[in-house]
């Protein structure tokens, strides 16, 4: 019933989502019939009529495509367009005169539109579905077979018009795309350059609109402001000709132009050397520099293209902590050098550029705090909300990659009994290769992480030659950044957070307090995650077998008839006793006894289903729940777990012992109509195998 239920529902999201097929399917019959054949005069009401189901059916299948293409729908509802877009413009042809008229134009057109708009390979298709249109309308609307050569030339120019469109459009959506991702990258790439030359990072952040990227972007953007606004007021003030701020590159071989005030039409785009001319004197020196009675013509200011018209320039380098960051130039055309006001008004404008620079880095550094306090906040509540270790490495990983963008992750445990680490959970690039590797004690640096209790490597860089991760064998490829952060608990390390990035530099002094403080959360939060499982384990298993006890057997077994009334389900249940066992313990000793129960229990955890369920039920009686099996599939089961005890020898101080059992089995509903009623008619069952002889199964009559 259920199978059919599913067929029927298929079949109707099928046609639903199908009808447009069916249409085109339509119309074209009408067009193969010549329904549109003849002038316009000879149009009636069904013509208008077909016009109207195809609007109707076009209109709703259009809605649909648009609704979709957010989500990405089908491109087969691109087929189911263009066929009704192809069927309409050859039933207009038809009504124009056919192939031959003027009007067969449209059809270039619009299989022109439809190769270039259409998802791949929807396009191709179409182009191939235009084609085999036009013959059928050729052999069957207007009988012309022996007329093959319009036919081959249509074709053919359908052909090219279609490949041809499919080919340019395709080629240049994608050169706009590739204009339009390098124009990007090189304004990102321009807006870090410029942010560590201002020292509001210290290392390139990771690609993608990340919030850190918008609060750096943020500051350079007022930090330009103000700095064009310092030097504008210069240049009317002082009569200058230009006015420029140049700032140092990271390694310090170069200088960028950063801002700049000119009316000369020959500024050179640069970098430039930092020991180039005037402006490389005063880096050198470290002091200002006014050169006055230049020459005309003078090659000295490496930010002019070539010779500049300059006669006085003035040079003040940007000091801080002792090394020269920077350079404000200011220089006239006129012959009027720069006086010592001038240079004391340069200098204290550059002071007001510097005090700027340094409000936006606090500001940057007060913003990075609080995101990262917001994001260890969230990170605390999930942390504390989760009561399972999958929940809480989900969310100390979450957490990680908001506060250091990574390209792998993983979280390992180490076990100090047998010292090996196990991977639990591994993500990004390769995670699946590492989740549920295994491994001792090693070299490696997640061994000596937890060794030592400290993160490493000191300075977060990472080369696979020279470092592992885990194993020689098993070892991140491409990282060129590594991070492994001990989680330690009561001064014992549980196991390891590691991150990795492709990009150097991910994981600096900035960031790695904010890691640490989260791999100490994640660490107590995995320990509260044991101890609760711990906890549920021994409220809901027997602590001698390790199946399930009487409690929880009975809530699973309520649980289990629920589901099986609701889906009309059979529910079997089979109970075990070992035959004797009173003269086992009296002969053996109750030592004897607990090895012979935890014997049994082991063997039927091991020859159950996965979903079956195991309890000791008390003593030396066990339960056995199988799902959706029948009374011989149970049976089957209960003589499997008989034989095999009966062939198992228990080695004890009085010599070899060997023990049998008694199965009795019943099921739902053939034998009881509730969980009660299931147990009454098992021990019923086992009852009669006790009395009929032990060592056997049995079934309720």
């Amino acid at each position: 019933m259920t199978t059919l239920v599913h067929a029927a529902l298929t079949f109707r999201r099928t046609v639903r989502g199908s009808y447009g097929f069916l249409a085109a399917a339509a119309f074209l019959v009408c067009l193969l019939l010549g329904v549109f054949e003849g002038p316009l005069e000879r149009l009636r009401l069904e013509h208008a009529v077909v016009g109207v189901a195809w609007l109707a059916i076009f209109g709703a299948r259009f809605a649909a495509r648009w609704k979709k293409e957010e989500a990405e729908g089908p491109a087969w509802i691109d087929l189911e367009l263009g066929l009704l877009i192809l069927v309409a413009v050859h039933a207009a042809i038809q009504i124009g005169g056919g192939l031959a008229s003027h009007g067969y134009a449209a059809h270039y057109v619009v299989v022109a539109f439809l190769a270039s708009f259409a998802r791949r390979p929807m396009g191709h298709v179409l182009v191939l579905c235009a084609v085999g249109l036009e013959v059928g309308v050729h052999l069957l609307a207007e009988d012309r077979a022996d007329d093959w050569l319009p036919l081959a030339l249509h074709a053919a120019f359908t052909l090219c018009f279609g490949l041809m469109s499919l080919l340019f459009t395709r080629v240049e959506i994608a050169r706009v795309r590739e204009v339009s991702r390098r124009e990007l990258e090189d304004e990102k790439e321009k807006v870090k350059t410029e942010s560590r030359m201002f020292r509001l990072v210290s290392a390139p952040s990771a690609a993608g609109a990340s919030d850190e990227e918008r609060l750096v972007r943020s500051s350079v953007e007022e930090l330009h402001h103000q700095v064009y606004h310092v030097l504008t007021l210069l240049q009317r003030t002082l009569g200058l000709h230009t006015c420029v701020l140049l700032m140092r590159d990271d390694d310090g071989d170069g200088l960028r132009i950063v801002e700049l005030v000119t009316e000369s039409d020959h500024i050179a785009e640069g970098p430039f050397g930092a020991g180039e001319g005037a402006v490389g004197a005063v880096v050198k020196r470290q002091m200002p520099m006014n050169l006055r009675n230049l020459k005309p013509g003078y090659k000295g200011l490496c930010y002019y293209e070539g010779p500049a018209l300059v006669r006085a320039f003035l040079g003040v380098p940007i000091l801080d902590g002792g090394q020269v960051r920077g350079v404000l130039c200011a220089d006239r055309i006129d012959d009027r050098p720069f006086t010592e006001s001038e240079e004391l008004a340069l200098q204290e404008a550059l002071a007001q550029v510097l005090r700027a620079l340094e409000n936006e880095r606090v500001f940057v550094q007060l913003e990075r705090t609080k995101r990262e306090q917001t994001i260890l906040y969230r990170a605390s509540q999930a942390l504390g909300a989760a009561l399972d270790e999958g929940a809480v490495i989900e969310a100390g990983l979450e957490a990680a990659g908001d506060i250091a963008p990574h390209d792998f992750a993983a979280i390992s445990f180490y076990d100090p009994d047998d010292r090996r680490h196990r991977v639990k959970r591994a993500i990004g690039d390769g995670g699946e290769t590492f989740e549920g590797l295994t491994f001792r004690d090693n070299t490696s640096l997640t061994a000596m992480a937890v060794k030592n209790r400290h993160y490493l490597p000191y300075r977060g860089d990472f080369d696979a030659r020279q470092q592992t991760v885990f194993t020689k064998r098993a070892n991140l490829r491409g990282m060129k950044s590594l991070l492994i952060l001990p989680l330690v608990v009561r001064e014992d390390a549980i196991g390891t957070m590691i991150l990795a990035a492709r990009r150097a530099g991910a994981f600096g002094p900035a960031i790695r307090p904010t890691l640490q403080l989260l791999a100490n959360q994640l660490a107590v939060s995995l320990s509260n995650a044991q101890a609760v499982k711990r906890l549920e384990e021994m409220a809901t298993t027997d602590g001698l077998t390790g199946c399930l006890n009487k409690r929880a057997f009975l809530e699973e077994l309520d649980r289990k008839l629920r589901s099986a009334t609701r889906f009309g389900r059979q529910l079997s249940l089979i109970v075990t006793d070992i035959d004797h066992f009173k003269s086992v313990n009296d002969t053996y000793g109750h030592a004897t006894g607990d090895v012979v129960i935890k014997e049994l229990g082991a063997l039927l955890r091991r020859v159950k289903r996965e979903t079956d369920i195991v309890a000791r039920f008390g003593g030396e009686e066990f339960c056995v729940l199988c799902e959706e099996t029948d009374t011989e599939g149970a049976r089957l089961l209960a003589e499997r777990v008989r034989e095999e005890l009966g062939g198992t020898t228990f080695q004890t101080e009085l010599g070899e012992l060997r023990v049998t059992a008694s199965l009795g089995v019943a099921t739902y509903p053939e034998h009881a109509d509730d969980g009660g009623g299931l147990f009454e008619a098992s021990d019923k069952a086992l009852y009669a195998a006790k009395h009929g002889g032990r060592n056997q199964v049995c079934v309720p009559e």
